[in-house]
């Protein structure tokens, strides 16, 4: 049975972060988490969220705790390109639009410490810089053009895992089904294979407290999320070069708190520009609930003004068809993370709360691995501010 030092349960964001920083400082590290499902409506395992192409990436935020993690994040992802050739991260910008004052000014507070280079726009200006939108005539904007963008979640985690590799690191494409303790060893099993550790690092994202991994259930939420994908055809492409990724908040209506990332080549090899929701109510977390969302195309209700949202956002592009897709987000009590110990300090706790993974999570696996190899959280966080809850 191999033994290693640590291992990292659950191959996304994070847990890969976690992992390739493990190794970096020496730690004989596996991570292990089953790949993206091959047929998602038939798949009857763990989903994660990161099967997708693009997400914002941005410092900007209402909240200084944010911007602080993905500036340090965000940092990392031109050497972690250059040390594996994977090419992950686009810097397109990324802009904030609103009627909201309260938004604009919240987000805007935190540039002088974290981005003081952002820029800001009156309605007549906004439309003048960026014309492919038609907004509504009290709309203003803010603007982060360095260190923003979108990345590629499942080309970073390719990224990360090669990089672990580098470092000594072993990836397995297999899935937990048991963890066991003794007073020597953890021994982590999966569908094809047993293991043993000294620690192990939990990140399992919303299947947290399902199955045999996670030792004490922990509080946290699942909020579904539905995203309409409009495809654009590659001889209007051209026209649109340039475009930001955005958050769209009109007035102070949850349904009118949108995102949207600009054209995107997916795997299938065609672009499609997306939108989606920015909040949403908990839904049940049972293995079973989860299963039935990951399978759907997201909610029927919200599918028909999200598709109506987008085309009146690009109303000069001519789309050649749309589809939707289901997503999730974790949330905590704190509106935080979690990265702090069980009560068999040997077992980790990694979680990442309210949809900041994609532009955070290096940084998150970093904090969690000084902490699981140092026993201290790096300067300048505190341990007070990543602390479980259980359920």
């Amino acid at each position: 049975m191999p033994a290693y030092d640590c291992i990292v349960i659950g191959r996304g964001l994070i847990g890969s972060a976690a992992a390739r920083h493990l190794a970096i400082q020496g730690s004989n590290v596996a991570l292990i988490g089953p790949s993206e499902p091959r047929d998602r409506k038939t798949h009857s395992g763990v989903f994660g969220s990161h099967y997708d192409s693009a997400r914002i990436v941005r410092i900007l935020d209402t909240l200084a705790h944010n911007c602080q993690i993905s500036t340090a994040a965000i940092e990392r992802f031109r050497p972690l390109e250059k040390e594996t050739g994977i090419n992950f991260f686009q810097e397109v910008g990324y802009l904030a639009a609103s009627n909201n004052p309260g938004f604009l000014e919240d987000m805007g507070a935190q540039a002088k410490d974290y981005y003081p280079e952002m820029e800001t726009f009156s309605s007549q200006q906004l439309n003048e810089r960026f014309p492919y939108f038609q907004f509504p005539k009290d709309v203003r904007g803010i603007f982060q053009a360095k260190n923003a963008g979108w990345l590629d979640p499942r080309k970073n985690i390719a990224a990360q895992n090669k990089a672990l590799e580098t470092c000594g690191g072993t990836v397995v494409d297999d899935t937990v089904v048991a963890i066991e303790k003794n007073e020597k060893y953890i021994t982590v099993k999966t569908e094809k294979s047993s293991f043993k550790c000294k620690k192990c690092i939990i990140s399992t994202g919303a299947f947290a407290n399902i199955g045999n991994t996670i030792p004490c259930p922990i509080d946290y939420g699942v909020v579904p999320h539905t995203a309409v994908l409009g495809e654009i055809s590659k001889e209007q492409l051209p026209s649109l070069i340039g475009m930001p990724t955005m958050s769209y908040r009109l007035g102070d209506e949850p349904n009118k708190f949108l995102y949207f990332l600009p054209p995107v080549e997916y795997p299938d090899g065609k672009h499609y520009a997306k939108i989606g929701h920015a909040l949403g109510n908990e839904m049940e977390k049972d293995k079973q609930s989860l299963q039935d969302w990951f399978h759907s195309y997201g909610d029927k209700e919200k599918i028909p003004w999200l598709t109506e949202a987008l085309k009146e956002l690009l109303s000069s592009v001519t789309f050649n068809k749309f589809h939707s897709v289901p997503c999730v987000t974790t949330t905590s009590p704190t509106g935080g993370n979690y990265i702090d110990q069980f009560e068999d300090k040997r077992l980790y706790a990694l979680f990442a709360g309210g949809g900041y993974c994609a532009k955070s999570a290096d940084e998150l696996g970093y904090i969690s691995a000084e902490f699981a190899l140092n026993n201290h959280f790096p300067s300048p966080y505190e341990k007070k501010d990543f602390t479980l809850i259980y359920q």
